[in-house]
C-alpha cells in the first residue's frame, strides 16, 4: 500500500509515504532559505518520499523563534526563498507542506532575548515566560494567517500547523497549559478558538482546497504537569478540528515516546493513530516509531491510518523510499534510535546522524575526488570508522584493505548489541558487512595487522580504527579478582552477583546496570560528575532508568573513586572532601575507554601517512566515529 497515490483533498500524492517535520538548524539565521538546507531536502525528495512537511517554520521573530537557523514564512519578503526551496522539491514530483510553528513556553529565552509567551503562565516559570493578552492572541492568529498566505505565494503544496509537542498552538488546546478567563480558554471550545480561528482564516484568505494538515498530541504525559490531554479528549480535538476545515491530522503525543530511543518497539503507539481516525473522516498520518518498511506497511494494510511518518528512518537513509518501493530493504541503512539527531540540535548545532555522515552535510560532501588510481590503502580495524573509511575511499578510486583481529566485522558494535533492546544494532552491522560486500572491499578477517603484512601491500597510507581500550586508571586495587569490565559483562564473560557497584554510569555503565540489576543483591552506581548518564540526551538516561529504578539501585553521584579493596570500594565524595565505603563483592569498571595509541604510535614510526580515525583518535559515539572516519577518509591524499 505504501507505493498508491493517495489525495488529501485534491491534492494528490504520489505514495503514503511522508517525511515529517523535523528540526534541523541548517537555514541561516535571518529565517532564509540556505543552499545546505535546500540540499538536505532534495535529497530526501531525490529518494522518492511522497510528501515533505518541513521543519518548524517561524511565524513571527522574537519569542516565536524556535531555533537560531529555522526557515521562515513572515510575510513577502519570505516568499523567494521558499520559493526556491520549493520548487527544488517539486523536480522530483514530491509535495511540500510548510509547518507553520510558535514555540510558545518553549522558546529560549537565552536565546531569544526575551520572555517567552504563552496562554498560561505555570508556576515557576514566572521569570521566563509572560501571558499573552487577549489582542496579542489575536496578532499571532494573523502571523499565522499570514504565513500560510507566505507559503500559498511560493507555491507549496500545503501547510501544516504544528499544534503539538508543547508548542504555542498546543498550549491552547491542553487543559494542563491554559487557565485563561477570556475567549481562548476555559471551555473545551474556548481552548478550541485559538486554532479554530487560524483555520477559518487560512480558508478564508488561501481557499478551501489549500490543505491545512495539523499536528496533535494523541497524549500528554508531562513530568510536573498533570490534566494533560488523553486520548479521549484528542479524539474531540481532531473531529473540532476538521470541523474547523483541518484537511489531515498528523498523530503524535508529548512524552518520551514523541522522541522515542532505539529500545521502544516500531509501531508501538499505534492505537493513537487508529483512535483518531475513528473519529474523524479526513485522512490521519501516523508518526509511529517507523524504522523499517514492514512495519509501516502494516500499519496501512490495517486500516490504523492513512499516511505514515518516516522520520529519523530518512536521516539515517534518505533513499528509504525507493528501496521500500523497490524491495530493497537489506539496503537500508537503519536508524539506531540513538537520538544523536535531537542531541545535536539540543546543542544549537546542524543536524547530524550517526549513521550517516552525509545527513547536515550533502552540498559538503556531494562531489568526492575520485583521484584513487586503484592505489591501496590499508584500514587497520573493521568497526563502523574503519568500515566508513573504507566504502568512501572506494568510492574515490582507492582499494582499501581492512583488518580485522576479531572474526566478524562490527568491533565494539558487536558488544553494545548485548544490551536490552539494542537489536537495532545488529541489523546495523548486518547492514555494513553488506555495504563492504556490495562494494567489494577487501577484508581479512582473524588476522592482525603488523608491519611486515602491511609493507607487502606496498600501501599508499594507513588509516588506523582499531577503536579503544577500557579505561583503567591507576587506582590501587583496580587489578584485583573482584574487578572486571563492562565489557566483560556485556559479552556474558562474567555473571556478576552479590552486592556490585559500577563505576561510571555513561551509556556503557547504564547498560550494564540494567542487564545485572535483577540478579543482584544491591547495586551501587558511582558516577564522579553531578547526574546520571553524563553527556548522553535525557530521554536515553530515562528509558535506561526506568528499568533500573524497579530494582532500587543506589545511587552515589559526585563521588570518585579512590581505591578498591577486598570486600570493599573506598570513595571520595567531592562536595566535602569526605571519605567512604562501600561493601560489595563486585566492581565493574564503566570509566570510560582510552585510544589505543601504541598502536597508532607504532605504525606511524613503520610508515608515512598514517591517520587515526574514531575511537583510535579519540573515544565517542557512534556518531563521532562515523563522522570523524568519513570527513578524513574524504580529504585523504596518497
Amino acid at each position: 500500500m505504501m507505493q498508491s497515490p493517495f489525495s488529501i483533498g485534491r491534492l494528490e500524492l504520489k505514495n503514503r509515504v511522508v517525511m515529517p517535520a523535523m528540526g534541523v538548524n541548517l537555514s541561516t539565521q535571518g529565517g532564509g532559505v540556505s543552499d545546505d538546507i535546500i540540499a538536505f531536502y532534495e535529497a530526501r525528495a531525490r529518494g522518492g518520499v511522497g510528501l515533505i512537511i518541513s521543519e518548524v517554520t517561524r511565524v513571527v521573530d522574537g519569542a516565536g523563534a524556535s531555533e537560531p537557523c529555522q526557515i521562515a514564512a513572515r510575510g513577502i519578503k519570505d516568499v523567494p526563498d521558499l520559493q526556491r526551496l520549493i520548487e527544488t522539491i517539486h523536480k522530483y514530483d514530491t509535495k511540500i507542506f510548510i509547518q507553520l510553528q510558535h514555540p510558545g513556553m518553549m522558546a529560549a529565552p537565552v536565546m531569544t532575548g526575551e520572555k517567552s509567551v504563552a496562554p498560561s503562565v505555570l508556576p515557576g516559570l514566572e521569570e521566563v515566560v509572560r501571558e499573552l493578552g487577549t489582542e496579542e492572541c489575536e496578532e499571532l492568529i494573523q502571523c499565522f494567517i499570514t504565513g500560510a498566505i507566505t507559503a500559498q505565494m511560493a507555491g507549496a503544496d500545503g501547510i501544516e500547523l504544528h499544534a503539538a509537542h508543547g508548542y504555542l498552538i498546543n498550549e491552547f488546546l491542553s487543559p494542563a497549559t491554559n487557565f485563561r478567563k477570556d475567549k481562548y480558554g476555559g471551555s473545551f471550545e474556548g481552548r478550541m478558538s485559538f486554532a479554530a480561528e487560524i483555520l477559518n482564516g487560512i480558508k478564508s484568505k488561501c481557499g478551501p482546497h489549500f490543505p491545512v494538515s495539523v499536528r496533535i498530541n494523541a497524549e500528554e504525559d508531562i513530568p510536573g504537569i498533570p490534566g494533560g490531554i488523553d486520548l479521549d479528549e484528542a479524539k474531540k480535538i481532531a473531529f473540532a478540528l476538521e470541523e474547523a476545515g483541518a484537511d489531515m491530522i498528523n498523530v503524535s503525543c508529548m512524552s518520551i515516546g514523541c522522541i522515542e530511543p532505539g529500545t521502544y518497539e516500531q509501531a508501538w503507539k499505534k492505537y493513537m493513530a487508529a483512535a483518531v481516525k475513528e473519529s474523524v473522516k479526513i485522512p490521519v498520518m501516523a508518526v509511529c516509531n517507523i524504522k523499517e518498511p514492514e512495519t509501516g506497511e502494516q500499519l496501512l494494510t490495517e486500516g490504523l491510518c492513512d499516511l505514515i511518518g518516516v522520520g529519523r528512518a530518512q536521516l539515517a537513509d534518505p533513499e528509504w523510499c525507493n528501496k521500500a518501493l523497490k524491495g530493497n530493504t537489506e539496503d537500508i541503512r537503519i536508524c539506531l534510535g540513538c537520538l544523536s539527531c535531537f542531541s545535536e540540535i539540543c546543542k544549537v548545532k546542524r543536524v547530524k546522524c550517526a549513521v550517516n555522515p552525509h545527513t547536515g552535510h550533502e552540498l559538503e560532501y556531494a562531489v568526492p575526488n575520485r583521484n584513487g588510481k586503484g592505489e591501496t590503502v590499508a584500514v587497520i580495524g573493521g568497526g563502523p570508522a574503519g568500515i566508513e573509511a573504507a566504502t568512501v575511499l572506494k568510492d574515490r578510486g582507492f582499494a582499501p584493505v581492512i583488518f580485522e583481529e576479531k572474526e566478524r566485522l562490527g568491533g565494539s558494535l558487536n558488544v553494545a548489541d548485548k544490551g536490552y533492546g539494542k537489536t537495532l544494532i545488529t541489523k546495523y552491522v548486518d547492514s555494513l558487512i553488506r555495504r563492504v560486500e556490495q562494494e567489494g572491499i577487501e577484508v581479512r578477517l582473524g588476522e592482525k595487522a603488523t608491519a611486515e603484512s602491511l609493507s607487502a601491500l606496498k600501501p599508499a597510507g594507513i588509516i588506523i580504527s582499531c577503536g579503544a581500550s577500557p579505561l583503567k586508571p591507576p587506582i590501587k586495587g583496580i587489578d584485583g579478582e573482584n574487578v572486571c569490565t563492562a565489557e566483560d559483562v556485556l559479552i556474558g564473560k562474567v555473571k556478576p552477583t552479590g552486592k556490585i557497584a559500577i563505576i561510571g554510569t555513561g551509556m556503557t555503565g547504564l547498560e550494564t546496570a540494567e542487564m545485572i540489576a535483577a540478579e543482584s543483591e544491591e547495586l551501587i552506581l558511582v558516577e564522579m560528575l553531578d547526574s546520571l548518564g553524563p553527556g548522553m540526551y535525557e530521554s536515553l538516561v530515562a528509558d535506561v532508568m526506568s528499568r533500573i529504578t524497579p530494582h532500587e539501585p543506589k545511587v552515589l553521584t559526585g563521588h570518585r573513586l579512590e581505591r578498591i579493596d577486598a570486600g570493599k570500594i573506598v570513595l571520595t565524595r567531592l562536595e566535602d572532601g569526605e571519605t567512604i565505603e562501600q561493601q560489595v563483592d563486585r566492581v565493574v569498571l564503566a570509566m570510560g575507554v582510552r585510544p589505543r595509541k601504541d598502536i597508532v604510535e607504532e605504525f606511524k614510526n613503520a610508515f608515512d601517512n598514517v591517520l587515526a580515525v574514531g575511537d583510535a583518535r579519540s573515544g565517542g559515539r557512534i556518531l563521532e566515529a562515523t563522522q570523524d572516519a568519513h570527513a578524513k577518509a574524504f580529504v585523504f591524499e596518497a
